[in-house]
């Protein structure tokens, strides 16, 4: 985590903000197949994706590996970490909470 987190404070104090703002949208911008090649270390992905000269591949390869550390997304309603749910309103309901609002009614 160091190098993304170098590089972004390094960007932020340079005042770089079109930077800060491209590694702050990678995810929207990678296929979720590039960024498993990346975590596999595949560097070919770097000929196939479109991103600016300045990104390394030390750079990629941390943000993927970051990026899937935790397993899921955070519950609005119990704070858990889970993969399975659905987005109300733009948040995050994990199934179990889900199940249970559901029997309530």
């Amino acid at each position: 985590m160091a190098v993304f987190n170098e590089t972004m404070n390094e960007f932020i104090r340079k005042g770089a903000f079109e930077r800060v703002r491209w590694m702050q949208n990678l995810e929207k911008t990678m296929l979720p197949s590039h960024i498993k090649r990346i975590q596999q270390n595949d560097k070919t992905v770097m000929q196939e994706v479109v991103i600016p000269r300045w990104v390394t591949w030390d750079l990629l390869f941390e943000w993927a590996n970051k990026k899937n550390t935790s397993s899921g997304r955070r519950c609005i309603l119990c704070a858990n970490l889970d993969e399975n749910g659905i987005d109300f309103k733009e948040r995050f309901i994990c199934e179990n909470c889900f199940l249970k609002l559901k029997h309530l009614e």
